[in-house]
């Protein structure tokens, strides 16, 4: 199934280290689209791809800390979904 994942990311310590992690861990980056917007392919349940996405994020931002962090991702054929990624308890939850 194909992954998209648009992230919107305010004063990132790092960028080229938080694409590179995402990179790294089989996202590719759209040039043509402003900001960060990538796409990827899943073979596993929409569950776990969430969770890995919300992981591979989640280490992307502690390698490269930000200020602010949303992110909205379309899993096949599912609906959008938004999230908002909480500093205090370094999770992602539903915006």
């Amino acid at each position: 199934m194909d992954v998209l994942v648009a992230i919107d990311v305010e004063h990132l310590k790092d960028e080229s280290a938080f694409v590179a992690h995402l990179e790294k861990e089989g996202f590719e980056r759209i040039p043509e689209e402003e900001g960060f917007v990538f796409t990827g392919v899943s073979s596993t349940p929409v569950m776990h791809t969430r969770a890995y996405i919300f992981e591979v994020i989640g280490k992307a931002l502690a390698l490269s800390p930000a200020t602010f962090c949303n992110l909205v991702c379309q899993i096949g054929e599912n609906p959008m979904e938004s999230y908002r990624f909480n500093k205090q308890t370094n999770t992602f939850e539903e915006a």
